[in-house]
């Protein structure tokens, strides 16, 4: 039978994340180097719409798991499946994305099918000798380790979301799609998912924000941050800096975008006041619209951006900021 490489898809129900194209796009490379087969692994209730999304893109199969009780992402239904299914099917490489329900998915499966868990992956390998090398940042991003577990079955990895980038699909591929009993029991799952809400861009990972507000050193002061938080709140963004933005003391390490803090692929970022050195481009090169404002019209950023505004950030933002707030006062009247 030929070996297979999984990548657990990841979704809200309407549509799938933009981690889990990442993810395919990689492993589709990986299944080629190796002569795999390149499997989609879908859960959810009606979500039989979701196959159109991915059924040309790259996978040679999706396993589609429907089950009322798989609505919502629960620890214990998704561990309970996906056990099941790969101790059925038996795949040599199990990938799933950095995100909150990946991180802690992935740790309870590979306690319960007692493997090796390799998280935060930045590059994934196939080397000459056919073992997987799996690239990943420690000591705060100031070392790369890179590790392989061949006699690990199956391997399990988590990738990092915007690290990787995402291709188009090429056309040609249709993916199989295959139903599989999920077999589920409400007893079996010790929580229950009373309602969902928006998550707070304040308080979310950058990571996993569609639009992301950056400032860096042209915010001149700390005083100024207001301003660029307001466009933030306004866009409905989550707020993060450059390292020169982190190191004044501006907002915490976890909002830093770069090489040495984290890599995003946001829908949007507008970035207010950042050069564009390469340690922070490195982060978010993958950004699907990225706008800058800057007053330095050499600014490297600008040689990246969709969007160049040159001027004064300290001025614009607030304008901006005020001609957001009129659109919106306007359109609730």
């Amino acid at each position: 039978m030929q070996e297979s490489i999984w990548v657990l898809v990841e979704h809200d129900g309407r549509e799938i994340e933009e981690v889990t194209f990442e993810i395919l796009s990689e492993a589709r490379r990986l299944a080629d180097r190796a002569n795999y087969r390149l499997t989609a692994i879908l859960l959810g209730n009606e979500i039989g719409h979701l196959c159109d999304s991915i059924v040309d893109y790259y996978a040679d199969d999706i396993y589609l798991v429907k089950h009322h009780l798989l609505e919502y992402y629960t620890t214990d239904g998704y561990t309970q499946v996906l056990t099941n299914l790969v101790r059925q099917k038996d795949p040599w490489l199990l990938l799933l994305g950095a995100t909150s329900l990946g991180r802690d998915l992935a740790s309870r499966l590979a306690t319960r099918l007692n493997t090796s868990l390799v998280s935060d992956c930045v590059i994934l390998k196939i080397n000459d000798q056919g073992f997987l090398e799996m690239t990943r940042p420690t000591y705060g991003g100031l070392v790369y380790a890179t590790i392989t577990a061949p006699s690990a079955r199956p391997q399990i990895a988590t990738v990092r979301p915007g690290v990787i980038g995402k291709e188009s699909p090429k056309g040609g591929n249709r993916a199989e799609v295959e139903r599989i009993d999920a077999n589920l029991k409400p007893e079996s799952i010790r929580t229950r998912v009373l309602e969902h809400t928006r998550a707070d861009p304040e308080t979310l990972d950058i990571s996993e924000a569609d639009i992301v507000v950056a400032c860096g050193a042209g915010l001149g002061d700390g005083i100024n941050l207001s301003k660029v938080a307001e466009l933030a709140r306004l866009t409905g963004g989550s707020l993060g800096g450059s390292r020169p933005a982190i190191d004044a003391g501006w907002m915490s390490f976890s909002r830093q975008i770069g090489q040495t803090g984290k890599s995003i692929a946001p829908k949007i970022i507008i970035c207010c006041g950042i050069s564009g050195a390469p340690q922070f481009t490195m982060g978010m090169k993958d950004s699907h619209l990225i706008i800058a404002i800057n007053s330095d019209r050499q600014a490297p950023i600008f040689k990246i951006a969709d969007i160049s505004v040159l001027g004064d950030m300290n001025i614009l933002v607030p304008s901006l900021t005020k001609e957001l707030r009129t659109i919106k006062e306007n359109s609730l009247s």
